[in-house]
């Protein structure tokens, strides 16, 4: 039975690979029996910290400046990460952060299987409010601290066993057949591209949509955002910016625009955000007959990954 290795990665900034913390949760058998929790200094080249992260995690430039890379880091988490099933809420943040940072140092990428958490929610738990890491695992009774990478890595094994339990399975790969969650793989030494989103790092907060190319051109044409215009809203609290969330929707082929009109297809509001200019509008819009799809980050995210 393989182990499952659940990961979390906060970054200083939105390059996925600005790695500032990392935390780590193994599971083997029916129980966690590894925990690792360290706060790391980003490469140098993109160890800016962003006002927006800091809100999320609270982690300053000066909480990690004696704290080691993840060059360093990586050799402890290793053994953990190589030929296990990688297991986070939101897998596509947390396994682009690993391969990006990864990357910049250049380590080659191992090899491993991963799982997302928040389907396997999704899955399990029919009628929750929504599927957040702190919605599902206040249900579950877990108190954690959330945006602490180690505390978060918990919360996502505490996920995996409790489903497994309901389900009446013992390995990760027959929970993901039982429920119907896509598992993915990651293949050794592939070539990886860093995220284009690097480049944009230093620009100001405020950018236009139009500016995100997609990063791939093999596009699923049956995606639901293959083709659809995509308006985004708010702020986001997986652990992803709105342009991380703008660069995803564009590799599916998505087209994206920075205002709310009669072609735009969706409108992706940040969860618990407040209605905002764009939401009324998509509104008015809607309601004189236009199909409008207004959708929460979460429901953005779970159609990402189909």
């Amino acid at each position: 039975m393989k182990k499952i290795t659940c990961i979390d990665f906060e970054t200083a900034n939105p390059f996925w690979g600005s790695i500032c913390s990392v935390g780590v949760a193994v599971i083997e058998g029916n129980k966690i029996t590894k925990t690792i929790s360290r706060l790391v200094k980003p490469h140098p080249d993109y160890r800016e910290f962003n006002r927006d992260n800091i809100r999320v995690h609270g982690i300053k430039p000066e909480m990690v400046a004696d704290a080691p890379e993840f060059d360093e880091i990586y050799k402890e988490i290793k053994p953990y990460i190589e030929g296990a099933v990688v297991a986070a809420h939101n897998t596509t943040f947390d396994v682009n952060c690993l391969r990006d940072a990864l990357t910049i140092y250049n380590i080659p990428i191992p090899s491993f299987e991963y799982i997302c958490t928040c389907e396997i929610s999704r899955a399990t738990w029919e009628g929750l409010k929504n599927y957040k890491l702190g919605t599902v695992n206040t249900f579950l009774g877990h108190k954690f601290r959330h945006h602490d990478a180690g505390e978060d890595a918990i919360a996502s094994a505490n996920i995996i066993l409790k489903s497994m339990e309901k389900n009446g399975v013992s390995g990760i790969k027959d929970l993901a057949a039982k429920l119907n969650v896509k598992m993915g793989k990651v293949k050794e030494g592939e070539e990886y591209v860093l995220s284009s989103i690097k480049a944009q790092i230093k620009k100001a907060d405020r950018f236009d949509a139009r500016e995100i190319a997609p990063e791939r051109t093999d596009f699923k044409k049956d995606h639901p955002f293959f083709g659809k215009e995509l308006v985004f809203t708010g702020h986001f609290e997986s652990g992803m910016s709105r342009r991380q969330a703008m660069q995803l929707a564009a590799n599916c082929g998505a087209l994206l625009s920075n205002y709310v009109r009669l072609k735009t297809d969706y409108l992706i509001t940040g969860n618990n955000t407040a209605e905002s200019s764009k939401t009324r509008k998509a509104k008015k819009i809607t309601e004189s007959g236009s199909g409008i799809k207004v959708i929460t980050e979460d429901e953005f995210i779970s159609i990402i990954n189909k």
